[in-house]
């Protein structure tokens, strides 16, 4: 339990005894005839995943940092990050101090990280990796359904997901009902183009255009429902990421379409060469955007119905290349936050410098284990991915 929420309750406690015996018995026999299983299930519903896709593949080293690691600072004379670069968070850890806006949500114990996140004999192509990440197969096993579609409950009406960017990824599945969107404005557009279709039909091919006409049908309604949302506005800068997140935020406010996942891509992660520069400007983007989002669900009350979880296909390599940058590797932290994440936390074991495998890290943590806590802890259901423990994050 956190401090704040601790605090919380005895705060409550306090003002128990102002409340009339009548309307205190009231209260207990509401509660005694819901049982836990109703409450959890209440509870759970309507709790939402934001995944944040960091395309290209994160610098894991440079993003959450083993500053304190003499070997840290040999395999990387020129980028690694001196004490003053980074935002200390203990355990000889520290963020990229272009990670600051972030510090505050950290601080809060809304944030936490997991490190060492990977895959057993990972495979360094982009297209390959970015495959068993959408999946969750193995490197030796080729599926083709997003791992949402495993565990998310069947719909007739609504949407599962909604995707800013160019493509479905995790939802990738006829089982999933769920709609991608460059810009919403020109898909709001072009979807006022689309008839939609109330009958059904017997033919497979033609059932098949009517529901996908139904599910752009009502993601147009859902982007129509965010207009009475303009407060939210000012919460966000102008910038292509944060432009998506704000379109997340209003249609999670306006909640037309009840999805349980959002997704956003922030590119510009494969940084072979002059990485210095890049990278710290592409985590200036993502720690801005998300305290922006962060600050408009905490305006609007969700911020306790929504997670947030950052992936990418891969980290990158332990020693720096010739040009300034470096290559694609294997593990790397990731961040979750959300109010209800046990935060102000680095889950995993730190990553080990001196016990590398080909030059590349070893990963501690197995990606599936944030899909099977996302799915068990998170939303209730059951997790496909029992072989993998969950984490205590949520």
């Amino acid at each position: 339990m956190k401090r704040r929420e601790f605090l919380r309750l005895v705060s409550l406690g306090a003002c128990a005894g102002s409340l009339s015996s009548l309307s205190y018995a009231q209260a207990l026999a509401s509660t005694k005839q819901e049982s836990r299983v109703e409450q959890i299930r209440r509870i759970k519903k309507d709790r939402i995943l934001v995944l944040v896709e960091l395309k290209g593949g994160n610098d894991g080293l440079n993003t959450l940092v083993p500053y304190t690691d003499p070997l840290y600072k040999k395999l990387r004379p020129t980028l690694s990050l001196s004490k003053n670069q980074v935002i200390d968070l203990g355990h000889g850890m520290g963020m990229h101090k272009s990670l600051a806006a972030l510090k505050p949500i950290w601080d809060d114990e809304d944030l936490a990280w997991i490190q060492g996140v990977g895959y057993p004999r990972p495979d360094l192509s982009h297209f390959r990796s970015q495959d068993i990440w959408k999946t969750a197969s193995s490197s030796d096993h080729q599926l083709t359904d997003g791992w949402l579609s495993l565990v998310l409950p069947e719909k007739k009406r609504g949407l599962h997901g909604i995707v800013i960017g160019d493509d479905l990824g995790p939802l990738e599945s006829h089982h999933c009902r769920a709609v991608v969107m460059k810009d919403p404005k020109t898909f709001r557009q072009q979807a006022n183009m689309v008839k939609v279709i109330r009958h059904k039909s017997n033919n497979a091919s033609l059932a098949h255009l009517i529901g996908v006409q139904q599910q752009l049908h009502e993601a147009k309604m859902l982007l129509e429902n965010t207009s009475g949302f303009a407060y939210l506005d000012r919460y966000f800068h102008a910038h292509p990421f944060q432009n998506d997140l704000k379109s997340v935020a209003k249609m999670i406010v306006g909640g037309g379409a009840k999805a349980s996942v959002y997704k956003v891509t922030l590119k510009g992660f494969d940084t072979h060469a002059s990485q210095a520069v890049t990278h710290k400007n592409q985590l200036k983007y993502l720690a801005d955007g998300l305290n922006a989002f962060a600050t408009a669900m905490k305006a609007s009350d969700k911020w306790h119905d929504v997670l947030i979880m950052t992936y990418s296909e891969f980290g990158r390599s332990v020693k720096e290349n010739r040009s300034g940058g470096t290559d694609h590797g294997t593990a790397a932290p990731h961040l979750v936050m959300g109010g209800k994440v046990n935060g102000g936390e680095l889950y995993g074991e730190n990553m080990r410098l001196n016990d590398l495998q080909d030059g590349d890290l070893v990963y501690t943590t197995d990606f599936r284990s944030l899909y099977a806590t996302i799915t068990d802890r998170w939303w209730g259901l059951e997790s496909p991915w029992q072989q993998h423990d969950t984490l205590a994050f949520v």
